[in-house]
């Protein structure tokens, strides 16, 4: 009788610092892959990562690349806003938050609706639905 066996291959690490995107081995640390988000300049970079996809947002920018392998599968605008985005995956909408505004995107980068609570003022926003939320993060 034979056994079959299989090893776990240990999950990639991503990081993201000023609009570049990295995959990193868990195990050495090498850089697998590297990815430079368009319109980031110096800004932070917001992470939310499925089995399927990592999203990311910048300054000025969205995009969806292929998890594990950072291939960029789109990238979007966003309106300019300050500090890091919030970022909420719920079904099939991508919802981008900075700058007291909210953008919902479809899961192929299409901004179905932009939100710019006019009049109530400029900061980080927190976003939920039940069992689902992100906390708004200030940090530039």
């Amino acid at each position: 009788m034979s056994e079959y066996r299989t090893t776990a291959a240990a999950p990639v690490l991503v990081a993201a610092f000023l609009g570049r995107i990295f995959g990193v081995d868990p195990v050495t640390g090498r850089v697998l892959w590297e990815h430079k988000q368009d319109g980031a300049g110096n800004s932070a970079t917001a992470l939310l990562i499925t089995p399927a996809a990592i999203y990311t947002a910048t300054f000025s920018s969205v995009a969806c690349l292929r998890y594990p392998t950072g291939e960029l599968l789109w990238q979007s605008e966003t309106a300019h806003g300050h500090g890091r985005a919030t970022l909420l995956l719920e079904g099939d909408r991508l919802f981008v938050a900075k700058g007291g505004e909210i953008q919902c995107f479809s899961l192929t980068g299409q901004c179905l609706w932009h939100n710019r609570f006019k009049g109530k003022g400029i900061g980080a926003v927190a976003m939920g639905v039940p069992d689902n939320n992100a906390q708004s993060d200030d940090t530039n």
